[in-house]
């Protein structure tokens, strides 16, 4: 006797095998792919743009630093999506708190000026001159003044 099939029946075989594929492919390939990439041609983008010091992290080239020491350059009080997160300021801000931190460290104005004018050509450079306005990264001039004048920060950090 003969088996009759079912018109109706639904064969999961074919949705079973594109499901297992696509997970395959979201879930590990693609992951994969995006990483070797990133670790490979943008290494520095890809691990948070760390900002190292003596062989440590200190920061993060992206993320401003809740900073209220009058040493030290400080970032917006709010950038322009309000996150608050912003590192980078205007050169006429960077230019408005040289004579603070010059008094407060003993710097001299014009160093402070030279560390601002050297961060924004920095950036230009990495901008390819066109891309961005002109801007100083705190993060960056910050580490920079610790560096250049360690003695001036010799209580802060020991």
């Amino acid at each position: 006797m003969e088996q009759k099939q079912n018109p109706k029946a639904v064969t999961y075989g074919p949705f079973v095998r594109v499901l297992a594929l696509m997970v395959l492919l979201l879930m590990f390939v693609y992951p994969l792919a995006v990483y070797v990439v990133g670790q490979t041609l943008l290494h520095e983008e890809a691990n948070g743009s760390p900002m190292v010091r003596d062989g440590s992290d200190v920061g993060s080239k992206l993320i401003a630093q809740n900073i209220s020491s009058p040493k030290f350059f400080h970032p917006r009080n709010a950038s322009s999506s309000s996150s608050g997160l912003d590192p980078d300021i205007t050169p006429d801000e960077a230019y408005a708190q040289i004579p603070r931190i010059s008094n407060a460290t003993g710097i001299p104005e014009s160093s402070i000026r030279y560390i601002v004018d050297k961060n924004i050509a920095d950036n230009r450079a990495r901008n390819l001159e066109v891309f961005a306005p002109d801007y100083v990264n705190v993060n960056q001039a910050n580490l920079d003044l610790i560096e250049l004048y360690p003695d001036a920060y010799v209580d802060l950090f020991g």
